[in-house]
């Protein structure tokens, strides 16, 4: 159906409006392309975004990082493109929506039982009508998939163990049974994983855990023993209508409300924080990830130094996969590789395709953002790295991102410090020169499941879940010059104890997972503090004493030059 045969059906209907999210039934996790409505109907093809329908046009509402390739994807005539940071679906519904009764249509699987009841209470005279026929196409692809076990080896803890905490809490609220919605915790509570989508290996299932301990999965097209398909979802729930069954209130699609009923109780999300919070054995996995994920990128910038002339952006991501499917225990790609060089650079996230492919351009920047899923950890990294001789403006640029990204990687700070707390002390040294970035500072990163997990996250809009050791996170501010060039310098760090017996009270620190070089062509030493240029070198050190002697003598060579003190 095309976006002009939807708005046909809607005004027929007498609908005013269709609220369309990006999600199927997994609430903001990934999706396959063909499951992506949104791109179907409007070709915006970016990984956050919701659109709302009128008769008359469509509104797509992205956020910072969005902004620049929702308006080259889209047509301007049929779909006005608005960011979040000025107007949300909310705010924009209340604002068309709220003098009149009118008829809101939107998908009970997709759409958050939380965000419908503040729908409903912000816009009391509006009817919502939940939409019984996939009006915009199904909610999953029919591409089966297979569900594979990830061994103790690897998870640290049993899913035994992870269940019988689970019960704990399911008897600390007096529940007969828990309700998990969210396929990335499905996937860690029982050490499974799946081939469902190509960059988050989580097995796309809901499950039912009774308080016996037992399992019953809900899924589709899934070769795994004993699964149940969505449609015997609520007789399952009814079976247990005596009995007190408990849902995250965060994740729970409104289905569950209209298959349940009222009678549900709403808890606090019962898994995020142990599957966020990572075990020693994960921690020492994600270390060896990013060592032989550092192989992979040293090799791929010495062989880049020598052939960048000629090469495009496409020849940049196939060059930098293959190196990491040479790797042990690779698994694959966390995320479609980013790689833009000049302007393309500017976009956040940009994906280079064959329309869009540039050839790498002298005397700029290449903007790569990419990573892995190890057996044994997930690795994210960004480098901008310098092609022939980038002006000054770009130089220094780069600087400040950098010393913005060395402000919060050497910040101590308390326990249960929330994200938006640190997000500023990262971007002040942006703030003091007038420059600021249109993305979040930091994301947590699951094992092994989707590379960007919450609760936490470094945000001055995110989450207010506070950090805790045991965390892994991105640390990534950049600076975006439109049609000129992107910069963004990102490592993965885990949350520990600062060891300083010093210390009036307790803190945390940032201590770096990732070790790959800094381009230090792209530096002006003179922008940089003492403790800054101390920083960095002591960082190359630790990259040079533990890659160097993993590599052949090409690279290593090469290594020794770019860690070399500053």
């Amino acid at each position: 159906m095309t976006l002009a045969e939807f708005q046909t059906w809607l005004k027929k209907h007498k609908i005013d409006a269709y609220y369309l999210t990006r999600n199927n039934m997994f609430l903001d996790e990934d999706i396959l392309p063909e499951e992506n409505k949104i791109m179907a109907l409007t070709g915006f093809s970016g990984s956050a975004g919701n659109l709302i329908i009128t008769p008359e046009k469509a509104f797509l509402f992205v956020d910072g990082r969005y902004q620049l390739q929702a308006g080259l994807e889209t047509d301007s005539e049929t779909v006005e493109i608005l960011c979040t940071v000025a107007a949300s679906p909310h705010s924009w519904l209340r604002q068309n929506f709220s003098n009149n009764r009118h008829r809101i249509m939107y998908d009970p699987w997709c759409l958050a039982a939380e965000e419908l009841e503040r729908l409903v209470r912000d816009l009391p005279g509006t009817k919502f009508i939940a939409d019984d026929k996939q009006l915009p196409g199904p909610r999953l692809s029919e591409k089966s998939a297979h569900v594979f076990e990830i061994g103790e080896q690897y998870a640290g803890v049993s899913r035994e163990e992870k269940i019988s905490g689970l019960l704990q809490t399911m008897a600390a609220h007096n529940l007969d049974a828990y309700l998990i919605t969210s396929a990335s915790e499905v996937s860690w509570l029982l050490n499974l994983r799946s081939d469902a989508l190509p960059d988050s290996p989580v097995v796309r299932a809901y499950a039912l855990i009774k308080k016996d301990g037992s399992a019953v999965l809900f899924g589709e097209h899934l070769d795994y023993s004993g699964i149940r398909s969505f449609a015997e979802l609520g007789k399952a729930l009814k079976k247990i209508r005596k009995g007190r069954l408990g849902v995250s209130y965060r994740r729970m699609p409104q289905i569950i409300r209209e298959l349940r009923g009222p009678d549900i109780c709403l808890t606090p999300d019962a898994l995020e924080k142990d599957k966020a919070v990572k075990n020693p054995v994960e921690i020492q996995g994600f270390k060896k990830a990013h060592q032989r994920d550092a192989v992979a990128m040293i090799e791929f910038l010495f062989w880049l130094e020598n052939n960048w002339q000629g090469k495009t952006e496409l020849d940049i991501v196939e060059k930098i996969d293959s190196l990491r499917r040479k790797q042990d225990l690779y698994y694959a790609k966390s995320f479609d590789t980013i790689a833009g060089t000049g302007s393309n650079g500017a976009v956040i996230h940009y994906h280079p395709t064959v329309k869009t492919n540039k050839t790498l351009e002298k005397n700029s920047v290449l903007l790569l953002d990419s990573g892995a899923h190890y057996f044994d950890g997930t690795t994210d990294i960004t480098r901008t790295i310098a092609l022939g001789t980038p002006t000054p403006d770009i130089i220094n640029d780069n600087t400040m991102v950098l010393k913005a990204h060395i402000e919060l990687a050497s910040t101590l700070f308390p326990t249960g410090t929330p994200g938006r707390a640190l997000d500023p002390i990262c971007r002040r040294e942006l703030w003091n020169e007038g420059k600021n970035y249109a993305h979040g500072t930091g994301h947590g990163v699951g094992f092994m499941l989707n590379v960007h997990e919450g609760p936490q996250n470094i945000s001055a809009a995110g989450s207010s879940y506070g950090f805790l050791p045991g965390m892994v996170t991105s640390i990534e501010p950049g600076y975006y010059k439109e049609n000129a060039y992107g910069i963004r310098i990102e490592n993965l760090y885990y949350v520990t104890e600062a060891a300083d017996k010093n210390l009036e009270n307790p803190m945390l620190k940032f201590e770096v997972l990732t070790l790959v070089p800094i381009d230090k062509r792209l530096i002006n030493k003179y922008l940089l503090s003492e403790g800054e240029i101390k920083w960095l070198n002591d960082y190359h050190q630790k990259v040079l004493t533990a890659i160097g002697p993993l590599l052949d003598n090409g690279p290593a060579e090469w290594l020794r030059e770019a860690c070399s003190p500053l």
